[in-house]
């Protein structure tokens, strides 16, 4: 019994194929799991620079606080010295004081009442 060149050819064919379609569909798997991979790793770098990044902000941010904080200190330490020497002067010299009140106090009537 001799079996058809053509239908060996046919089947031969459809064998091939076939193997050939396992071939991509494992090859495609593979590219896809690591794709999947790549994918989780860059994933994760990406939140270790964030976590970085967010920490060294706060570390900024407090250093900011810490500083301003020092410098409103400072500010008041000034404006507290200041008015202790206006008032020292101002009880060392009343007549002065008063004088310089009331030609304040006339300048600013002056500016006003030009409006």
């Amino acid at each position: 019994m001799a079996q058809n060149p053509a239908a060996e050819l046919e089947q031969d064919t459809k064998g091939t194929s076939e193997g050939v379609l396992n071939d991509l569909k494992a090859g495609a798997f593979h590219v896809a799991e690591r794709a999947a991979a790549t994918v989780n790793d860059t994933l994760d770098a990406g939140r270790e620079h964030v976590g970085r990044i967010r920490d060294a902000g706060q570390g900024y941010a407090e250093r900011v606080y810490e500083t301003g904080h020092r410098k409103a200190e400072e500010a008041a330490f000034y404006a507290e010295l200041g008015y202790e020497e206006a008032r020292d002067w101002t009880r060392g010299h009343p007549a002065q004081a008063l004088g310089l009140a009331a030609g304040i106090g006339l300048l600013v009537g002056l500016l006003v009442a030009r409006r």
